[in-house]
């Protein structure tokens, strides 16, 4: 746990990496998404943590870290930038998931001295196009059972009838679209869940704060961002490749990495393939040879 600005994140560190010719090698931090979830992120880390060392921690207001505001992209990033200090790292490695590929990018644009590359796994990119997209290929995957079942949560939520039990069916609903195996999805999705569960709260603010910087135009200072970029995402995923590719065009120094069979969580169900597409990015950034 450290403390960071009135709240206590909760942080873990694995690796060894090999000395760099020229100085120290970059760290890799793992940034989870949601907003509010928690990071999930051991076999992930574990596929690369041969080459380079690998922070994770919980986002202020999730997991495991204390469940204290301000919840904004700037108050994100600027925790971030202090772990990065506590952590003695001058340059990292950003691997963003789904909302934290936003996190990464914001940081990125805030602080680009201390990025050594970008790896953006099922992001959405840089404009708010892709929503309504979304929303309409997940709902055509549910069931109708689901679907109904679902509206029912809704309901219960707003009138304040929520538990864990509850919180769970609502999570494993929800996510369930975001698997390319359908046969599973829902036992997937299920396993995902951690107590005490989403921090709703933060989800909001969050996305109402990421929202109003798309609006004010952050989406221009993107192409600014000079490091390597790998932006990875799954065919399977309900969120439309559309938005990374127009994110890909903003980017000056970006590589385009489209996995088949696989959904929102490309190391869960294409462990290998996500494994091979890492390390070769690692390899080529850090002059490693390749495996």
């Amino acid at each position: 746990m450290v403390d960071v600005d009135g709240a206590r994140i909760w942080t873990s560190q694995q690796g060894t990496p090999s000395p760099a010719a020229g100085g120290q090698p970059p760290a890799m931090v793992m940034i989870h998404g949601g907003p509010g979830l928690w990071e999930d992120f051991g076999p992930l880390a574990e596929m690369v943590d041969d080459l380079v060392e690998v922070y994770r921690y919980d986002q202020r207001g999730s997991g495991r870290s204390d469940r204290v505001g301000p919840y904004d992209i700037a108050t994100a990033v600027a925790d971030l930038e202090a772990l990065r200090k506590q952590w003695w790292q001058p340059k990292l490695i950003l691997v963003g998931h789904s909302f934290g590929a936003a996190l990464a990018l914001a940081y990125a644009v805030e602080h680009p001295e201390h990025v050594a590359a970008l790896i953006l796994i099922s992001g959405t990119g840089v404009d708010l196009e892709w929503k309504e997209e979304h929303k309409a290929e997940a709902a055509a995957r549910r069931s109708p059972d689901d679907r109904n079942r679902l509206a029912e949560l809704h309901i219960q939520r707003a009138a304040g009838v929520w538990n864990e039990e509850i919180d769970r069916e609502f999570c494993a609903l929800t996510w369930a679209t975001d698997f390319a195996d359908r046969k599973h999805d829902l036992d997937r999705a299920a396993a995902l869940y951690r107590a005490p569960g989403p921090n709703y709260e933060m989800n909001s603010a969050m996305t109402a704060d990421w929202a109003r910087m798309l609006l004010d135009g952050f989406a221009d200072r993107v192409s600014g961002i000079a490091a390597p970029v790998l932006l990875m995402n799954g065919v399977g995923d309900p969120r439309p490749l559309s938005a990374t590719a127009r994110l890909a065009l903003r980017l000056p120094n970006a590589e385009l990495a489209i996995l088949d069979d696989c959904g929102h969580f490309p190391w869960l169900e294409q462990p290998e393939v996500t494994r091979l597409t890492l390390r070769e990015f690692l390899s080529d950034l850090l002059d490693e040879p390749e495996d």
